[in-house]
């Protein structure tokens, strides 16, 4: 991998390191037949044990973004092989384009809130307690803002226990994240993101009460919400 990523934190850490993994995958940072970095080089880059890199290339396995050759490694799998998903540069054209995308994601995170209402578990909910509190400690850095929002939905994706829900709700934020920074950074930033962090903290105690309906509500009202500031 050409980046070197953070090291991730304590909490879900196979399930981040897969995201990380899952995230280069859907840029394209890392393309079919790509040789993954070895055990101990992935858990040296991350900072965890050799026991979590496995774990999250299992789960890559299980979603079928990667394959694994006995003796030789870790490979990004063929797109006939992928449960991947990809779009066409030229695929998002034009405001419709991301307009018709943001739809998506109301449909798909609504009911992954919902989801993650039931399913999740105390570590789910630190997970997404700590993007919260990330959010309120990057002051004025629109870029870092960006990348504790998507962190916070992949988080409630996760509690869903459904691969595949992470997998397209991480298809759609990396889609539509160069235009939600694009679009943060014409508006009052101080302003903006204390009403978006009040909104994903509603979110939050709606999955922690363990409220399905609410926590779609909840989700509902913020995408919306978030996609008139963005003007979609």
């Amino acid at each position: 991998m050409e980046s070197s990523p953070n090291k991730v934190s304590r909490q879900g850490l196979p399930s981040q390191v897969a995201a990380f993994v899952r995230v280069e995958i859907l840029r394209g940072n890392l393309k079919p037949g790509d040789r993954l970095p070895t055990e101990q080089e992935f858990a040296a880059m991350h900072g965890v044990s050799r026991a979590v890199i496995r774990e999250a290339i299992a789960k890559l396995r299980h979603e079928g973004l990667v394959v694994s050759r006995q003796g030789i490694g870790a490979f990004v799998a063929s797109p006939e092989a992928a449960n991947s998903l990809t779009l066409e540069p030229n695929s998002l054209a034009v405001p419709e384009d991301y307009r018709h995308l943001y739809e998506l994601r109301l449909m798909l995170e609504t009911g992954a809130a919902e989801l993650a209402a039931i399913q999740r578990t105390d570590e789910d909910l630190a997970e997404m307690a700590r993007c919260i509190d990330n959010m309120a400690k990057v002051k004025d850095l629109h870029g870092a803002y960006v990348e504790t929002d998507i962190a916070f939905h992949r988080a409630v994706a996760g509690a869903t226990k459904n691969p595949f829900v992470s997998l397209f709700i991480s298809f759609v934020d990396v889609k539509l994240q160069e235009s939600i920074l694009v679009a943060l950074r014409s508006l009052d930033f101080a302003t903006t993101s204390a009403i978006s962090r009040g909104e994903h903290q509603l979110i939050y105690d709606a999955i922690a009460a363990g409220d399905p309906a609410a926590a779609a509500a909840a989700m509902r009202s913020h995408l919306t919400n978030s996609s008139r500031r963005l003007g979609l």
